[in-house]
């Protein structure tokens, strides 16, 4: 078993609550406007524009909806994200990989039973930029990871299965070099009498 680090625990609570705090006022603020304006809008469309009728309940309506649309999904988002946090508080001290009697599991990845192993593959090195669709996105992707604290050295643990797609997991928030090759020891004498190969790549 490899028990959570509480310190990596902690960066991601702090991190997780700013950005759900953030989501609920974005989302408060926008269904307010949203709904304000699907009320409204018309007294403000008609002070400000010579349209007609018919296009002022367009603008209405599309502007209205839209605004609320969007601070629904805020709003859900930061739902999801507190209830989480509300989770991770519950269990602090709930192991981030785990192997017992049935197989293997990492919390948050997924799990394999013995029979479903195909094999391990651990890896030490660096962490690869994560590209996304645009470099807002990616630049975001960095700016958390950097806030939460994860190291740009990599501890990969590759569980390949038969049943499903390959379950990958850092665990350098969670381990050291020396821990997590202590780690990798550790499988490979579990699972040697299953014939469940462990590889090591620096």
């Amino acid at each position: 078993m490899l028990p959570a680090d509480p310190r990596a625990v902690g960066r991601i609570s702090r991190f997780s609550r700013i950005v759900g705090i953030a989501c609920a006022i974005i989302g408060g603020w926008a269904l307010l406007w949203g709904l304000g304006f699907l009320l409204f809008g018309d007294l403000f469309l008609d002070a400000v524009s010579e349209a007609d009728q018919g296009n002022i309940a367009i603008a209405r309506w599309g502007l209205g909806g839209g605004i609320t649309v969007s601070g629904a999904v805020f709003t859900i988002v930061a739902v999801v994200i507190l209830h989480r946090l509300r989770t991770l508080r519950k269990v602090p001290q709930q192991s981030v990989l785990a192997v017992d009697a049935r197989g293997i599991s990492v919390v948050g990845m997924g799990s394999a039973d013995y029979a479903d192993l195909i094999s391990i593959h651990a890896r030490i090195g660096p962490r690869p930029i994560y590209w996304s669709t645009t470099m807002a996105k990616t630049a975001g992707n960095e700016l958390a990871a950097t806030l939460t604290g994860r190291s740009r050295t990599m501890h990969e643990l590759v569980i390949r299965r038969r049943s499903g797609p390959d379950i990958r997991a850092d665990l350098s928030m969670h381990t050291s070099p020396a821990s997590f090759t202590q780690l990798v020891d550790q499988l490979r004498g579990l699972l040697a009498p299953c014939s469940i190969p462990v590889e090591f790549r620096r």
